[in-house]
């Protein structure tokens, strides 16, 4: 009997030959009994190392199909997946390694030196490379060796429950400590259902994602595998190789944020390429222009899908269908299916009404369950009504239709990824020239917005912007070093009446 959680094996009864899953770079594929034959051997390799339901099981690659070999493997066997940002240093991977203690870490080959850096910082029981190279960690297991010796027999499945962890994604926070999410198979089934609405068995999807971040693996993959599609994973995204893709394998959807989708319009090709088998495209991370919508739509006759998620909720939370795109430009659309809605006022708690200013607030079954290892952040999880604060501030017109304003939290999004200030800063608090620091994000035509620093130096002392912007590298992944920075005398004007310094001000000040 197959275990009603283990997506695969379940999907291989009604569809073993169909194809599921092709990795871009390399022309490598598997049909779904292929692909399912593959993710037992894994389990079997893993229950082999001692893992067992509840342990994490972490991962330090690229997009391949070995990545998704290991997710549905681990699945099998009710451990919990954690991909970790690859563009992080050391440093950042050792924290989030030493939170999660995972008794498995996958490396891809291309991180064999860091892995061996994180491994001198961590307790790690195994290490698996897809490279073994004299920069892997000592005692490190090749990986294809250890699952092509293991069975490819139905792993002994863990009773399993909807509130069970499937996955850990880490996300940031106002302290600037990331934290992990967790995915529950309660979560899964919930998306899938609302995800539903936009795609159809069989449809085929360009995957070009990061695998460790939210919208990489449960948004559109996994309810796709769970309804017989197909994924063209790419390793990283590349917008020549999109564009022959859809020329060439004729994709129904993917999914990109503003900046791709711009990369995609000024690519000489662009007008070239036959956009017929496409359906919709979607937008997320930051608002979509007009020009975009405009142009792939003059040009192609494609329209969007846009929408609003987050890591602890859905993932996706709001959804703005295509016949809205102009009219309601700017909007992240209405609430999807499974998810209440309220907007407070931060101050009163009261709730506020059509196109007045407050809180966004999420319930239902989509929420997360709580963040790994965060006790006391659990405990305050959620308000006396059951409701998840998100940070942002919202309005809502009187059809219904949601716009964020602005954030009550710091963090803002530079090419979709999401970046928290207070990380930035207390790292800059160790410079010894600097008094007092602040980071904000600032507009920038490329990215959406980049951080920039408003820093007060130490009397005395005279550091050029170059070098504080320097003190940042190598201590925070590339695309969370600011850009710029700001000298000032004092933030004293930017002080709130609690002793705060106010985000917002700053913003209204130094964003040009």
């Amino acid at each position: 009997m197959v275990n009603q959680f283990d997506y695969l094996s379940k999907r291989v009864v009604y569809s073993p030959k169909s194809e599921a899953i092709i990795e871009v770079e390399t022309g490598r594929k598997y049909t779904y009994e292929e692909f399912n034959t593959r993710a037992n051997r894994v389990a079997n390799a893993l229950h082999d190392l001692g893992v067992k339901k509840g342990d994490r099981i972490a991962v330090i690659a690229l997009n391949t199909l070995e990545y998704w070999e290991l997710f549905f493997g681990c699945q099998k066997i009710g451990g919990i997946l954690a991909g970790l940002n690859w563009r992080l240093v050391s440093q950042e991977l050792s924290g989030l390694i030493n939170d999660i203690t995972p008794r498995v870490v996958m490396v891809g080959k291309e991180f064999s030196k860091i892995s061996l850096e994180v491994s001198r910082e961590t307790s790690v029981t195994h290490w698996l490379v897809m490279d073994s190279s004299k920069e892997s960690p000592k005692d490190a297991l090749a990986y294809q060796h250890l699952v092509a010796s293991a069975s490819s027999s139905p792993p002994t499945s863990p009773k399993l429950h909807y509130d069970d962890a499937m996955g850990i994604v880490f996300t940031g926070g106002t302290t600037g400590l990331p934290k992990g999410a967790l995915i529950t198979y309660q979560h899964v089934a919930f998306n899938t259902l609302n995800t539903i609405r936009d795609i159809l068995p069989g449809d085929t999807y360009i995957n070009h994602l990061p695998l460790f971040h939210v919208g990489g693996t449960y948004v559109y993959p996994v309810p796709l595998f769970i309804l017989g599609g197909r994924v063209l994973q790419m390793r990283t995204w590349d917008t020549e190789t999109v564009l022959n893709l859809i020329q060439q394998e004729k994709p129904n959807f993917f999914f990109a944020v503003p900046t791709q989708h711009r990369m995609l319009m000024s690519n000489p090709n662009f007008s070239s390429t036959d956009f017929s088998s496409v359906r919709f495209l979607t937008s997320g991370g930051e608002p979509l222009p007009l020009d975009i919508i405009r142009a792939f739509k003059e040009t192609h006759g494609v329209k969007f899908k846009q929408g609003f998620g987050m890591t602890e909720v859905g993932p996706g939370c709001f959804a703005l269908d295509p016949v809205d795109a102009e009219r309601k430009i700017g909007s992240i659309g209405t609430p999807n299916f499974f998810i209440d809605v309220k907007v407070v006022d931060p101050e009163t708690e009261n709730r506020c009404g059509p196109n007045e200013v407050g809180e966004l607030m999420f319930k239902g079954p989509t929420v997360t369950s709580g963040y790994w290892n965060r006790p006391k952040l659990n405990e305050k999880l959620l308000d006396n009504e059951g409701y998840f604060a998100t940070g942002d501030m919202v309005r809502y017109d009187d059809e219904g239709y949601f716009y964020v304003v602005d954030r009550t939290k710091d963090m803002f999004i530079s090419g979709g990824e999401n970046i928290y200030p207070r990380e930035i800063e207390k790292i800059l608090e160790e410079h010894p020239k600097l008094a007092q620091v602040q980071v904000i994000g600032i507009p920038d035509p490329k990215w959406g917005e980049v951080g920039r620093i408003i820093a007060v130096k130490k009397s005395g002392e005279d550091p050029t912007a170059e070098e504080i912007v320097e003190f940042c590298q190598g201590k925070l992944a590339k695309f969370k070093v600011p850009k710029s920075v700001v000298f000032i005398d004092s933030f004293t004007p930017f002080i709130s009446g609690a002793g705060k310094i106010l985000k917002r001000a700053l913003r209204e000040k130094y964003s040009n």
